[in-house]
């Protein structure tokens, strides 16, 4: 074996390879070749017993540096229950299925596979996942006591916007979860925001997925094997966000299931104080030691005094996200805002593809050519940062009507849209507490390859591109003049945007090729 002989590697040797069939057989041949063995090992397998697997060729099993004869490598595979990967714990919940109590479905180990998020250097996305799971066992003592810690209380969005979300797109459309994210990262959004303003840190909510996070094609937003995985799914953090953008920023947060975990100290939990905003309208409730109630409106950056007026000592603040809602996103100066909104650009903003065989239409087949945007793929890429902060003084003081803004329905599938720039970003506006939101989290709607991402300094790459035909990084040059012409038979020079409720695009035929409206 040597350095370039992976884990997978030697999988890929053994499903390649050959089933061992007779362990009896097998077993005399070893013993042939000076295996020690019981001399009654196999005798009473059950009929169901687990497969067992030998590599196609040989290697040798050495250190470094040794010599010694090359032989083959016998595997035997484990039950996907108690020795679970990546993807059947931390996506379909293994876990908590159906006779999970049951002794031989106890887990004994879970294989980190199907994440994102780690770099080179460090396993951010492993680490947050197994924190999540509170299989992280070498945290510190100071990271379960140190500092004020800021909940949300329940969900990030109702179940009227998930029923007007379901019924407007089909469950293949990625779209379904890039309208069901935004408000769970508007939320984040505005957590973040609130644990600035008192300088505490955040306990991120729980996290749902409408459609697996997979670098392949997607089957009815689903691994193609395992079609019957429920959906939505409590999902982890590196499924919606870069974990390394956090840590690079060095922003301090703690994970979803935080507050249950036992190393927090049960003195820590009673100190607690639930912040309510009253209605527009509405005169605040009086204060309690363990609740206090704030005038709709009321800057981020007073919280924290009127809080420690009801208890001085407080260490959790919890919220829920219909009261946040109703906060004024001020941080207490203009400049507060900007730096915010600079970080909030790039740690809320993730590159990730979703490529629903459903959308191919044409597109895949036995031509397929990704640097052909006639035969390249269609995916729909996330996820695009929620709208920034305002940056004017008078945010507090631009409520206006003092209008509150449905958390039903209507507030995600609203015209109600943020001003852009020319390039289409999202500009602050001047209400602090009714800002204009994108209904959506999706950057490049049905492209192959998306070029647009936030950089470290909250900049732009590239501007979002609808479709193929508008090109993307890698695209052969020598189709240019195709694709131009049809792009100047377009409306606007542009490709029609994807409905994302039925396949395709207007005007396109199956080959890829504009053909008018």
């Amino acid at each position: 074996l040597t350095e370039n002989v992976n884990d997978q590697s030697l999988f890929n040797q053994v499903v390649s390879g050959g089933e061992v069939k007779d362990l009896q057989a097998w077993l005399r041949s070893r013993r042939a070749e000076g295996v020690a063995a019981p001399p009654d090992a196999f005798a009473s397998l059950p009929g169901n017993y687990r497969r067992v697997h030998q590599t196609g060729s040989s290697h040798e099993p050495c250190l470094p540096g040794a010599g010694c004869a090359a032989t083959t490598f016998t595997f035997g595979t484990l039950p996907v229950r108690p020795f679970t990967g990546g993807h059947t714990w931390f996506n379909q919940n293994v876990q908590e299925m159906d006779g999970h109590e049951q002794p031989q479905h106890q887990p004994i180990t879970v294989h980190f596979t199907f994440q994102f998020g780690d770099t080179g250097t460090y396993p951010h996305g492993k680490r947050q996942r197994a924190r999540e799971a509170a299989l992280w066992a070498v945290d510190p003592p100071e990271y379960f006591t140190e500092g004020v810690f800021v909940a949300l209380d329940g969900p990030t969005y109702s179940e009227a916007e998930q029923a007007a979300v379901y019924a407007r797109f089909p469950s293949w459309s990625p779209q379904r979860h890039m309208h069901m994210d935004a408000p769970q990262r508007q939320a984040v959004r505005d957590l973040l925001g609130l644990a600035t303003a008192v300088g505490g840190i955040p306990v991120l909510p729980s996290l749902w997925c409408h459609c697996d996070r997979y670098w392949g094609f997607l089957k009815n937003c689903r691994f193609p094997m395992v079609p019957n995985m429920n959906l939505p799914f409590n999902c982890p953090q590196d499924a919606l966000y870069d974990p390394t953008r956090w840590a690079a920023k060095g922003v301090r947060w703690r994970e979803h299931t935080f507050l249950d975990n036992p190393n927090v100290p049960a003195l820590l939990r009673t100190q607690t104080v639930t912040v309510t905003v009253a209605a527009p309208g509405e005169v605040p409730a009086a204060a309690a030691p363990d609740q206090i109630s704030l005038a709709y409106g009321t800057p981020m950056s007073e919280v924290m005094a009127a809080v420690k007026q009801a208890r001085p000592g407080v260490r959790v603040i919890r919220i829920a996200n219909h009261h946040l809602r109703r906060l004024c996103r001020w941080l207490g100066s203009s400049q507060a805002n900007a730096d915010f909104n600079k970080l909030a650009r790039y740690i809320l903003t993730e590159s990730s593809r979703y490529c629903p065989q459903e959308d191919m239409g044409g597109y895949g087949g036995g031509s397929f050519d990704w640097q052909n945007p006639f035969v390249a793929y269609n995916c729909t890429w996330g996820f695009h940062y929620p709208s920034p902060f305002p940056e004017g003084k008078a945010a507090c003081s631009a409520t206006g009507e003092q209008r509150e803004r449905s958390s039903s329905a209507g507030g995600l599938l609203s015209s109600l849209l943020p001003p852009v720039n020319a390039a289409g970003e999202p500009l602050a506006g001047a209400d602090g507490v009714n800002v204009a939101e994108r209904p959506n989290s999706t950057t490049c709607p049905r492209i192959m390859l998306c070029d647009y991402n936030i950089l470290p300094d909250g900049s732009m790459t590239k501007p979002i591109r609808w479709c193929n035909i508008e090109g993307y990084n890698g695209m052969k040059q020598d189709h240019l003049p195709a694709t131009r012409a049809m792009l100047a038979k377009m409306p606007d020079g542009r490709c029609p945007y994807p409905p994302g409720d039925v396949p395709g695009m207007p005007g396109f035929d199956r080959r890829g090729h504009y053909i008018g409206a």
